[in-house]
């Protein structure tokens, strides 16, 4: 069999491999392999569209490995959960005070990462500030529903995740998932304590 005839069934089977892989750092692996092969038999035969389609190839799963691998030291790094981390490669938004970045019982599509300033859940009087993240809950749970109203207090600036930025790169990075679970949970464990506080106060009264 012909060097050349290699090359392609090494690119095919490798290509095939990345089907079966469970984690999207172990696929963007494969995925670089296959490129590289593709690449290289583009050279062999002399086809330059297949030989550029490989080596892009290649730069792309090279940087989403190099994206996740980023994410996961930045989790494994922290002595506790560092919501920072989850926002490392999102894009940042500023409002003035008194905005209000969404209202109780509307849909939830995103949630964000304080930068700079102050943020009110106005329902509850509760401000967040600089490295807290508001919005998760309503990103995990079945109704998709904001349980509360936040409105700047000050000048901010956000870091916004979508849903599906949340889904992909949790697809790409299970640790990520992982970081997700212990922060909605703190915040659900928060609630509920504040509810039974609330409760508490009022059979008191």
């Amino acid at each position: 069999m012909e060097p050349v005839q290699l090359l392609a069934i090494a690119a095919a089977a490798a290509t095939l491999a990345s089907a079966a892989m469970r984690t999207m750092p172990a696929l963007r692996l494969i995925g670089m392999g296959a490129a590289a092969l593709a690449a290289a038999y583009g050279l062999a035969i002399g086809s330059n569209w297949l030989l550029i389609a490989g080596v892009l190839g290649f730069a792309a799963h090279a940087w989403r490995y190099v994206e996740a691998r980023a994410t996961v030291r930045r989790l494994a790094d922290a002595d506790e959960p560092r919501p920072t981390a989850l926002f490392a490669f999102v894009g940042r938004e500023q409002h003035p005070a008194d905005t209000v970045l969404f209202r109780k019982d509307e849909g939830g599509e995103e949630m964000y990462l304080i930068v700079e300033g102050w943020v009110e859940l106005v329902e509850i009087g509760k401000r967040l500030g600089p490295g807290q993240v508001l919005g998760e809950v309503a990103m995990v749970v079945p109704s998709h529903r904001r349980s509360l109203t936040a409105r700047t207090v000050t000048p901010v600036t956000l870091a916004r995740m979508t849903r599906r930025d949340m889904e992909l790169t949790a697809l790409q990075n299970p640790a990520f998932g992982f970081e997700m679970l212990r922060l909605v949970s703190r915040r659900l464990s928060e609630d509920i304590d504040r509810l039974t506080s609330e409760l508490n106060r009022r059979g008191n009264d």
